[in-house]
């Protein structure tokens, strides 16, 4: 007889399933099964088409995908997990679905019906059985593809014994916190050198040891998220969270002092030569929550938590301060500190100095002209500067945007050298004009610019008055100026995530938008639950749709929109983008949203009169839009 042919091949196998997930419809069967639904729909097979996979089989809970390519499959492994953090943002622990994926390269045996069987498969399902909620492990065979192609940082497992796998196999797991994307390296842009692929030297804690650490994980969308495995100690990189200080001082008017400490703490640390800073806002959003700093570090995936007290009284100031390992929930460094409160910036300058001595890192020296600019600072103009902040940072209101302008106002007629009224003035004037809501335009742009040039001269080594200063030449439409005065701020802290999303915004508006994706990727892992993400994740769509990429611009347009449905240009685009996918009720519904909120949405002359950008190489690309906009209802005039 003769010997019937089997037909194999070489195949990438990713397997993946819900981890947990008896006792998630032990709990709640039919809303876990509403929710898995949806996730296929909204998450998994878009991701999957994305990256050219073909799902050969689901099992329940799990699926088997096929790939042409390992480095494909990572990929949609990883935008997966990276979607499904951001979907368990403010979900219950115990209602969180967490996928556990296993991927392997491997010789496959090809069933009559299309079904896939052999040590290919098995291996990719006993790897996906030994993976973390959240975790993505890979076989030797498939790291081995990857290795140098995926910027994407991994962890070596060692080999481990797979149940009904003959052999041990060596295993490694992605780590989500050090993810690099190749646009990165083709972006060549100087600010991006700076900040990522930087070899640095760092000090053991406790040991003395000196490593080499190149710090490459700067421009991840990804977290870790409660579930991920913490990355291994061997790897002493300062990566911290400033909690909000507490205000001990009896008087809640005083929250804003406590705030500015938290705030200046953030910059200072910052400013350690290598360091990862999580932004203010997310760090805010732990405020007066009694949260476990090792559950923290897993969520942001930081090391090291600070956490205070901050007690005024008068003219004197109290703070106490605990450095906790998040790895350990230990404390590794405490102490109190006593000041006038006109010298609180000298007391976040030892603060910051005696964390960076502790764990044998060097401090940049770029805050000292900018302390010693404050010490001139009458000390009240300073406090009204300091509140203006504080209303800058509550959520945007007419209300709140003139209480800022009315506050630095009043700090400048005091004393006109208050730096931080001049930035925080030329902020609010600037963002005036850029978001339609000035009466005043001119007038007002012409005040931005000659506070925020001021600033500058004034201090030529603050982050904070380049980056303003290149905010109001974007909103007078100056986009390559206004990169390059970005990239300064960068240069000397590179871990502010709305001075990376801008300089992305620039190059949107210069027709480089593959090289801002990286940027507003960097901007999300500094501040992943930052309450502004609404409008990070549209960056990210226009560049998308603008690069003509749809499937990845719509899942991003939607995930803004939902996130927050009042951004006008939110829903601007989203229109856009139904329109693209023939989806004209849709379209004509979220082109009516834009409308209402900002009237400059409701033709297309006035959307090019206020846009930002009339480079050639942009309008070129926005014409896509605007074609978009046309077949969804937007007239002409």
């Amino acid at each position: 007889m003769l010997e019937q042919h089997v037909e194999r091949r070489l195949a990438a196998i990713l397997a993946a399933d819900v981890a947990g997930y008896s006792r998630l419809t032990g709990a709640d069967e039919e809303g876990t099964i509403t929710r898995l639904r949806m996730l296929r729909k909204d998450v998994v097979d878009p991701a999957i088409s994305t990256h050219h996979g073909h799902i050969v089989k689901t099992t329940g809970d799990g699926m088997l995908v096929e790939f042409a390519s390992v480095v494909d499959a990572v990929r949609c492994a990883v935008e997966l997990q990276r979607q499904m953090i951001d979907r368990n943002v403010g979900m219950a622990s115990d209602k969180e679905i967490s996928f556990r994926i296993g991927i392997n390269l491997g010789d496959v045996v090809v069933e009559s019906d299309g079904d896939l069987m052999g040590d290919g498969v098995n291996v990719a399902a006993r790897l996906e059985n030994i993976a973390p909620p959240g975790g993505v492990c890979l076989s030797r065979a498939a790291y081995d593809q990857v290795k140098g192609k995926i910027a994407v940082a991994m962890h070596d497992w060692g080999k481990r014994r797979l149940k009904n796998i003959a052999e041990p196999v060596q295993v490694f797991i992605v780590d989500p916190t050090d993810l690099r994307l190749p646009s990165l390296a083709k972006s060549g842009t100087r600010s991006m050198t700076v900040a990522a692929a930087v070899v640095l030297a760092f000090a053991a804690i406790g040991g003395g040891t000196w490593y080499l650490l190149g710090l490459t994980g700067v421009t991840s969308l990804f977290v870790q998220s409660s579930k991920t495995v913490p990355s291994p100690r061997t790897a002493p990189r300062l990566s911290i969270v400033v909690l909000p200080f507490s205000n001990l001082s009896g008087d809640p008017g005083q929250d804003y002092f406590a705030d500015a400490v938290t705030d200046g703490l953030t910059t200072d640390l910052s400013r350690i030569q290598g360091s990862f800073v999580i932004a203010r806002n997310t760090a805010f959003t732990y405020k007066g929550k009694s949260i476990d700093a090792r559950q923290i570090g897993r969520e942001l995936g930081v090391r090291f938590a600070l956490e205070g007290s901050v007690q005024r009284a008068g003219d004197q100031v109290r703070v106490n301060a605990q450095l906790i390992d998040t790895e350990t929930g230990g404390h590794v460094w405490s102490d109190r500190f006593d000041r006038p409160r006109s010298n609180y910036l000298e007391l976040q300058d030892d603060i910051t100095g005696r964390i960076a001595r502790m764990l044998g890192l060097e401090l940049v020296v770029l805050a000292a002209r900018s302390i010693e600019l404050e010490h001139q600072t009458n000390p009240t103009a300073s406090d009204l500067a300091l509140q203006g902040w504080a209303a800058v940072y509550k959520p945007t209101t007419p209300e709140t945007r003139e209480e800022a302008r009315r506050l630095f106002e009043h700090a400048l007629e005091i004393d006109p050298h208050t730096l931080r009224a001049m930035t925080g003035l030329s902020l609010t004037l600037a963002n005036l004009v850029i978001n339609g809501q000035s009466p005043d335009p001119a007038g007002d742009l012409r005040r931005a610019d000659e506070l925020s040039q001021q600033a500058v001269r004034l201090d030529p080594n603050n982050a904070a008055a380049h980056a303003l200063r290149a905010r109001v030449l974007q909103a007078q439409r100056r986009q390559k100026e206004a990169a390059e005065q970005y990239r300064i701020s960068l240069q000397i802290n590179g871990n502010i995530p709305t001075t990376t999303l801008f300089l992305g915004e620039t190059f949107v508006f210069t027709g480089k938008s593959l090289d801002a994706i990286s940027l507003f990727e960097r901007a999300i892992e500094l501040s992943p639950r930052d309450p502004g993400l609404g409008t990070w994740q549209f960056e990210m769509g226009r560049a998308m749709i603008l690069l003509r990429r749809d499937d990845e611009a719509l899942t991003w347009l939607s995930r803004s929109v939902a996130t927050n449905p009042r951004l006008a240009y939110g829903q601007l685009y989203y229109a856009a983008i139904m329109a693209i996918k023939d989806d004209l009720s849709a379209a004509r519904a979220a082109l009516a949203a834009a409308g209402r909120l900002n009237p400059n949405y409701t033709s297309l002359a006035k959307f090019r009169a206020t846009d930002l950008s009339d480079d050639p190489a942009y309008v070129e690309q926005r014409a896509y839009v605007e074609g978009a906009l046309r077949k969804a209802g937007l007239p002409e005039q």
